[in-house]
């Protein structure tokens, strides 16, 4: 068979650079998806862009990356809806997420939930390949580095949010014999595809981002955290040790980064009726990145039949601004506002808020008390109306511990990371049980199992005869 050529040329316009990028990917990735592509090498007069300024371009497009899987918020317990809603979903998938059904896909062929985050570290090993061809000197040193550090970082971020919904939660005693997911390290698309252990999956994370922290020089974020900065790196690292239960690493780089960024909003000077209470551009925001959209969770925010858990909503006190500035009475709905990304979508980036609660439950469980409370008291303090918080106080143990996780829940609440909590405090002990009821139609998951890791989609495992997860 004669072998295809992509070819694709750099010409120095963005808008003609960024439409080059698309097809250059796209034509990659449908190749890739043919048995017979699989088994031959990509054609050698495969045309990237080759200059600095052309690879960052790659790594600022907004369409084709920044993409983290949604199955994990889709499969929480901060929202429910209605079985006419459930029955009406788009995708099979979304629908049976939702209950923790062990086939979600019935034969889906295009999951974005694999793919998108894949893309980018597609984009990421391009950037990191074309960077060999470049020489790097004394004039081009510093956006060298920041560009191979922001590529290692783009697909450390990637590798870590693939692992949370596709590999089991880390332990380290298991860790070795437990399976995690694909490792790419290169570009080139032909190459095999095999599940590295869960140890190697995060040694991988670990040592992308370690590279990235000397790499990157830019402390703070600029263009609203839309590219990382050593600060996104130290806050990275922060919330991997956390899902990997690595407690006192968690908390050192909680405080690397709180070290270098520390603001928070006060919520008395936002708007409680607004439907758009954060623009995309905050004092708390460190790095932006969404989730792949999903129906449902798109449809929390503005529609009748879909609503936030009332539990969790009933758990803000009266004087708790978050109570009216997340969300909005939708009938006998609790609809969602716009998160932390002012964005319809779901945003899992990085804010200093999920620092100050890193941090505050890292000193939680090492018993340095006070340091804690002094956490959890600097953010509630700017999150409640004006003389109205009295600050925690005689809180220890177990019980600070509870504290400082309930106010993590209700502080990140659609922020992408309540799966990952789930998970990793089950692993603890804390026995938390979810339950779903459609119209009598009860369904559950059992803390611990199996189906809090999510099946790879199976035209992968078809393509590629990589191992499937057992649910």
């Amino acid at each position: 068979m004669m072998k295809k050529q992509l070819i694709v040329k750099a010409p120095r316009s963005r808008r003609f650079l960024m439409m080059s990028l698309m097809v250059l990917v796209m034509a990659m990735m449908t190749a890739a998806c043919k048995k017979e592509f699989l088994s031959e090498k990509p054609s050698s007069t495969l045309n990237v862009p080759s200059s600095l300024d052309e690879l960052r371009l790659l790594l600022v497009n907004p369409v084709d990356i920044r993409k983290s899987p949604s199955l994990g918020e889709l499969s929480s317990d901060d929202y429910y809806m209605t079985r006419a809603e459930w029955s009406g979903q788009f995708l099979p998938y979304f629908s049976n997420a939702y209950v923790w059904k062990a086939d979600i896909y019935e034969g889906a062929a295009d999951v974005n939930d694999w793919n998108m985050p894949y893309t980018q570290v597609l984009y990421a090993n391009v950037v990191l390949q074309q960077l060999n061809a470049i020489s790097r000197n004394p004039a081009n040193a510093t956006a060298y580095d920041e560009l191979q550090g922001t590529a290692l970082f783009m697909r450390a971020w990637s590798f870590f949010d693939l692992a949370q919904v596709f590999a089991p939660p880390y332990d380290g005693q298991t860790a070795s014999v437990k399976p995690g997911i694909p490792i790419r390290l290169t570009a080139d698309i032909g190459a095999g595809t095999t599940r590295a252990s869960l140890q190697q999956t995060y040694e991988r994370i670990l040592t992308d981002l370690s590279e990235a922290a000397v790499l990157i020089q830019t402390q703070k974020p600029a263009l609203n955290g839309y590219m990382p900065s050593k600060l996104a790196v130290y806050g990275l690292l922060s919330r991997v040790y956390l899902n990997m239960r690595d407690y006192p690493r968690a908390g050192l780089y909680a405080d690397s980064a709180l070290a270098i960024k520390s603001n928070l909003i006060n919520y008395n000077t936002l708007s409680t009726t607004a439907a758009v209470p954060f623009g995309y551009d905050h004092p708390e925001s460190i790095y932006q990145n969404m989730l792949v959209t999903a129906n449902p969770l798109t449809y929390v925010i503005t529609s009748q039949g879909y609503s936030v858990d009332t539990l969790l909503y009933d758990s803000y006190a009266a004087n708790d601004l978050r109570r009216s500035i997340f969300f909005a009475q939708n009938g006998k709905y609790i609809n969602k506002k716009r998160g932390y990304s002012g964005s319809i979508n779901i945003s899992n980036g990085l804010a200093t808020d999920e620092l100050y609660l890193i941090r505050s439950e890292c000193y939680a469980r090492a018993g340095q008390d006070a340091k804690s409370l002094a956490d959890l008291n600097t953010l509630l303090l700017n999150r409640w109306k004006t003389g109205t918080f009295s600050p925690l106080s005689g809180l220890s143990g177990k019980a600070l511990l509870d504290r400082v996780l309930l106010e993590r829940r209700k502080e990140l609440v659609f922020r992408g990371q309540r799966w990952n909590d789930l998970r990793r405090l089950n692993m603890e002990g804390f026995g938390i049980s979810l339950t779903r009821n459609l119209d009598g139609e009860v369904f559950s998951l059992a803390p611990n199992s199996a189906r809090y890791t999510f099946p790879i989609p199976p035209n992968v495992i078809a393509l590629t005869g990589i191992e499937q997860n057992s649910r």
